[in-house]
């Protein structure tokens, strides 16, 4: 008989688990159940290898590993295709299908990995990844279509019972396909545990061994950890490789293999967990009622450190494999701190959407944080990571009745161990419809001054002020103190006056109270123990207090003038002569010869060539002797009056002709070109100030681009942008009437 042939029949639309197909066996019709082993084909299905690498990568192996493959791609294929009730009866009763499915999952390299080197290899893997996906998305399936169906009652014990998916397959599809596909790994989350809520119990005695394997590990390294008991796992248990069972032998050392086989491990499991809080948020409870949070600050405090020690005492720094394990410390580390984040991002998520009570959210945000103080380590990094300061913040804003003692507390823990001010929490209360507003602030923008740059009497007297605008009667001294016990938070202290719970230290204290300010004197005292009232007390000439007296600043009687009167002090010339060597650096007199040397390039001079000699002589005024130099003799003068009539033959340049005829500038320049040409000179070549360019949706030169910001730069100082200063400058010339 051909089971192929047999259709499936469902007129009235039951569920598979009630529908009973009728089939003929020689001339015998016979009522066999829609899942029954009847319909399980019998095929050879394969298990999943992982292709060949490194030392594994010999001659052939590539090839044959697709081989094989490709029948396993083939099987997978084959099965999706069946018919509802013949897939479900070959996975409930084929002895090897559902080990086909959990061979790929427990095989297959984790994110951290990289592909394999050949193209083929990693194609191949990318298709065996894709359906095995899809394989157990139609595992949770229980309507396929009207006639083929089963009710959710029935597959929730299908799929438990018969272990179709237990917490390690739900984990490990987190790790396989949680970093890429994230929203499809979180609907399968989400439809299981709905479907079945007994895997919640499962998934608290999963975590309960991951916690005794956070403290196998750090007995591996640590034999100095404290712990209540030692680790509770079973003697059979192999999870770990060759890893041998802590010993109370302290001098038993680790091997590199050994390390590494933990190492990785740790990596497993912390990129599986946060995966797996990521897609299915609602696991935050299950981590609650283990008190997961303190097995991950233990493993942070007193097992990272340790690796790190063990790794340098066994490894070789440099070996490749020394580094990868080093790198994957590394990821474990940022592993366990994000997944503590999103321990956290669940609870503030729950706040801010409002979902359930926010009270018991923020309480649960609270206990988390204070689990996470009781060591040092994870916070410090986490802090680094994620300031807390500011999800501090954005709580008090969502939830103004939120504990501030407990917030208080967690800040100051946090902070007590850092070169860093503890950050206040601002009272802004900017929540509208469920959602934060942030001020949307720049790195570039100034923002507003830190309480470091204010002087700390302003900043005391700001604060001051702030308390008494809520409670007026109070003191300025009595306030004062209240701040400097409560940090000067002013927050603080009218809550606690108000609410009545003042510190003992401060409740005997006057509440009018006034500020007393401090007496220099007994300041003085206090610093050198003397007592006196003169005018010198603390001053560069007080001999009773110090040592280092300059003695030539003190003068006895009448000080002695070294001038006897103004005239002797304008004629003392020593202050002059003494910075004449200054003046000398900066003398700007030279002399003609050196001005017009024949060496002076004047290639870019504006007017032309240098003037000669005689041109220089037109310029100076002719000389007259003075009278007071002039002899009585009427020789002399007639000779001075000759040579002064002969001067005034000579045309002299008057200094109202301060126009120069335009025939000579243009003599000068064509004087000017010639000499350039003579040197070889080149004239530069014209510039391109083309700012059209090429049509729209061609693109644009980049010169075309800059000629257009050029334009747009310059165009004020061209064309009708300066009408108002040339009209300013024709009427300063006469040119217009004013």
């Amino acid at each position: 008989m051909n089971k192929s042939r047999v259709q499936f029949r469902n007129p009235d639309n039951l569920p598979i688990e009630n529908v009973n197909i009728p089939v003929t066996d020689n001339g015998i019709v016979r009522n066999i159940k829609a899942l029954d082993p009847h319909w399980v084909e019998k095929k050879d299905l394969i298990l999943y290898e992982r292709p060949p690498s490194g030392a594994e990568l010999v001659l052939g192996a590539v090839d044959a590993w697709k081989s094989k493959m490709d029948a396993y791609l083939d099987n997978l294929k084959w099965l999706l295709e069946l018919e509802y009730h013949r897939f479900w009866s070959n996975i409930l009763y084929h002895p090897t299908c559902m080990d086909m499915l959990v061979s790929f999952i427990q095989e297959t390299n984790p994110p951290y990995i990289s592909p394999h080197d050949s193209k083929d290899v990693q194609k191949l893997y990318e298709d065996i990844r894709r359906l095995v996906l899809i394989m157990f998305s139609r595992l949770i399936t229980n309507k396929e279509s009207k006639t083929q169906w089963m009710t959710k009652e029935y597959m929730a014990d299908l799929i438990y019972d018969n272990f179709i998916f237990t917490i390690p397959i739900l984990w490990d599809l987190c790790l396989i396909y949680g970093a890429d596909n994230p929203k499809h790994i979180s609907h399968l989350m989400n439809a299981v545990f709905t479907l079945q809520p007994k895997y919640y119990n499962d998934a608290v005695q999963a975590l309960i061994f991951v916690q005794e394997a956070f403290k196998y590990i750090i007995l591996q390294v640590n034999k100095d950890y404290e712990s209540d008991e030692p680790p509770n796992l079973p003697e059979t248990f192999k999870g770990f490789g060759e890893i041998r069972r802590p010993t109370d032998n302290k001098t038993d050392k680790i091997t590199f293999s050994i390390l590494k086989d933990l190492v990785i491990h740790m990596l497993d499991t912390a990129m599986t967990l946060r995966i797996f809080i990521e897609v299915y948020p609602k696991c935050v409870d299950i981590v609650m009622k283990t008190n997961f949070v303190l097995s991950i600050v233990q493993l942070y405090e007193y097992g990272i450190p340790l690796l790190y020690e063990k790794l340098l005492e066994v490894g070789d720094e440099t070996s490749v494999l020394y580094t990868e394990v080093e790198g994957y410390i590394d990821l474990a580390r940022s592993e366990l701190i994000d997944m503590l984040k999103e321990i956290l991002a669940a609870h503030k998520s729950a706040i801010f959407s409002g979902e359930g009570s926010v009270a018991s959210s923020v309480e649960a945000y609270l206990s988390v944080m204070m689990d996470v103080l009781s060591e040092r380590l994870l916070i410090k990094d986490y802090n680094a990571c994620y300031p807390v300061s500011e999800d501090l913040e954005m709580l008090k804003q969502a939830y103004p009745d939120i504990d501030t003692v407990k917030t208080d507390f967690i800040l100051q823990a946090i902070y007590s161990n850092l070169d860093e001010p503890i950050p206040e929490i601002s009272n802004d209360n900017r929540v509208n419809n469920d959602h934060i507003e942030v001020p949307n602030t720049t790195d570039n923008e100034p923002g507003p001054s830190t309480d470091n740059e204010i002087p700390d009497n302003v900043r005391e007297q700001s604060l001051i002020c702030e308390v008494k605008d809520i409670l007026p009667h109070l003191g300025d001294g009595f306030i004062l103190k209240c701040l400097q016990h409560y940090s000067f938070n002013s927050e603080r202290v009218i809550n606690a006056i108000l609410e009545d719970n003042l510190a003992d230290s401060l409740r005997g204290l006057d509440t009018s109270l006034p500020i007393i300010p401090e007496d220099p004197l007994d300041k003085k005292y206090l610093e050198t123990g003397i007592q006196r009232l003169n005018v010198f007390d603390g001053d560069q000439f007080d001999i009773m207090t110090r040592d280092d007296v300059d003695v030539t600043k003190i003068h006895v009687g009448k000080k002695k003038e070294k001038y006897r009167n103004f005239k002797d002090m304008l004629n003392d010339k020593t202050e002059i002569k003494s910075r004449s060597d200054i003046y000398s650096k900066y003398n700007i007199v030279c002399d003609e010869e050196a001005m017009y040397s024949d060496e002076y390039d004047d290639t870019y001079d504006s007017d032309g060539v240098a003037p000669t000699a005689d041109q220089t002589d037109e310029l100076r005024r002719p000389f007259v002797t003075p009278r007071a130099l002039m002899t009585g003799r009427r020789d002399a003068r007639e000779e001075s009056e000759e040579s002064e009539e002969v001067e005034e033959e000579k045309p002299a340049k008057s200094k109202m002709d301060f126009c120069v005829n335009p025939e000579e500038m243009r003599a000068r320049r064509e004087a000017n070109m010639q000499a350039r040409r003579g040197r070889g000179h080149r004239p530069p070549p014209p510039r391109n100030t083309d700012v059209v360019g090429k049509p729209k949706g061609q693109g644009q030169e980049k010169e075309t681009l800059l000629n257009r910001d050029r334009k747009e730069k310059h165009k004020s100082s061209r064309g009708n942008h300066s009408r108002r200063q040339g009209a300013q400058w024709k009427r300063s010339q006469g040119m217009m009437p004013s």
